[in-house]
């Protein structure tokens, strides 16, 4: 638990790191002045003043910042944030969130980097042997290639067990590649048990192993980046939806114990979980929510809109409370995070 939880703040750092450096580089790009680009919370272990900008690394492990002229107040300096145009001030503000998603992208490519030369391939979509005991035997040939399950596109394997599972193991439309042609039939998928104890669907065949080509790996990462991307989506929707409450929700701690229990699994698991944890991190800050990055780009749009600014006082207000309610459902995921600790 101690070398996982060592783990999880070089992961917390790194991903904090990358997210604040995209604010920085690319204010730099658009000539804004960057006070202060720190590292951490509390008060500063090391700091270094090069020219306008104070870099610093601060006690307390979490967290960062990137202090930029005219962020949070009217400044009619030149290099101020808020005398830039919409635009570019929206690039700014996203460029860390798109920072985490390619730290996650990079991480999962290095991993199937490592995997591919080591098993000599990627597995791909395409049949190789088709289980006679299952209901696609009846028309799937070796050769066909699966592109898509009850018409949600299918690219990598993961999207294969991914889409069954969306389906619940109902009778599902498959369509897949012959010759050229594409054919569309419906089947029944087989419910299997995995080696962790877990149950899940398949559709019944063995998949065909493509040769590890430097465009197949791209794609491989490419699409296991995007399966991130949708599962990140579907949980917010259940939030919205009430399929999942609050009380699902995970803090630190909680996010901890998920990495500890990865872990178990070896050092290939807990990095691609990391590459999970930096997109998941990356798209929750474009949320349109007060204190988010989201948020922040949501007046700015309101500003492009009506050509107008709200003014800085009250988007401030709205920050400030939407930042104490932040810290409070933090807290809250916290406390859920502990009970689930000792009750399980």
């Amino acid at each position: 638990m101690v070398f996982t939880v060592i783990g999880a703040i070089i992961i917390f750092s790194l991903i904090i790191f990358i997210h604040e450096f995209g604010h920085f580089i690319s204010a730099r790009i658009f000539g804004v002045t960057v006070h202060e680009f720190a590292i951490g919370m509390g008060p500063a272990i090391w700091k270094k003043q090069s020219r306008e900008t104070l870099y610093s690394i601060r006690a307390i492990p979490m967290g960062g910042y990137c202090k930029m002229e005219g962020e949070d107040e009217d400044s009619s300096e030149p290099g101020s944030f808020s005398s830039k145009k919409p635009l570019p001030r929206i690039v700014i503000l996203a460029a860390g969130a798109f920072m985490n998603i390619l730290l996650g992208f990079v991480i999962v490519l290095c991993l199937v980097t490592v995997s591919a030369i080591g098993s000599g391939g990627i597995a791909s979509t395409t049949v190789d042997e088709v289980n006679p005991s299952a209901s696609a035997a009846e028309f799937l040939q070796p050769g066909d290639k699966i592109v898509a399950i009850n018409g949600k596109s299918v690219h990598i394997r993961r999207d294969l067990s991914f889409e069954l599972s969306q389906a619940g193991g109902g009778e599902s439309t498959l369509t897949y590649l012959r010759d050229g042609k594409k054919y569309t039939q419906t089947f029944t998928p087989m419910e299997t048990e995995y080696e962790d104890g877990s149950r899940g669907y398949v559709i019944g065949f063995n998949i065909k192993v493509a040769p590890a080509a430097p465009l197949s790996i791209l794609h491989e990462a490419f699409f296991q980046t995007v399966w991130m991307v949708k599962v990140v989506f579907i949980s917010l929707g259940m939030l919205i939806s009430g399929k999942a409450g609050l009380n699902d929700l995970s803090g630190p701690v909680g996010v901890v114990s998920a990495m500890n229990t990865v872990a178990q699994s070896g050092l290939f698991d807990f990095m691609f979980f990391a590459a999970f944890l930096a997109v998941n991190i990356g798209l929750m800050n474009l949320l349109p929510l007060p204190a988010l990055d989201g948020g922040r780009i949501f007046f700015v749009l309101i500003e492009l809109i009506f050509r107008k600014p709200v003014p800085r006082d009250k988007e401030g207000w709205v920050h400030a409370a939407g930042f104490i309610l932040l810290i409070l459902l933090m807290v809250y995921a916290t406390f859920n995070d502990i009970v689930r600790l000792f009750t399980a």
